[in-house]
């Protein structure tokens, strides 16, 4: 992990079981309980992030896709006029 300047804070308030919990956790990677929920919550942070970025689709959805992509589309009028748009090189 890269060394960062802590120069923020953050404050969550919980219930006596949570934090205990949580505290048993981080203990148990041999942590304490701020590098626990740091590390923890950034790469729960980066997999949702990751999330977003995919289209997941189904078996179904492929194929269409798929047979879509398989003909061969003539140009719109808008995309020719796009195309001769002055600095568009295509």
């Amino acid at each position: 992990m890269l060394a960062m300047t802590k120069d923020a804070r953050i404050e969550v308030k919980t219930s006596s079981e949570i934090k205990e919990l949580l505290q048993n956790a981080a203990q148990s990677l041999g942590m304490d309980l701020s590098s626990f929920l740091i590390s923890v919550s950034t790469q729960r942070a980066k997999e949702i992030m990751r999330e977003e970025q995919l289209l997941i689709l189904s078996t179904k959805e492929w194929e269409k896709l798929e047979a879509y992509r398989s003909k061969e589309h003539q140009p719109t009028q808008a995309l020719k006029e796009l195309m001769a748009l002055e600095g568009f090189d295509a």
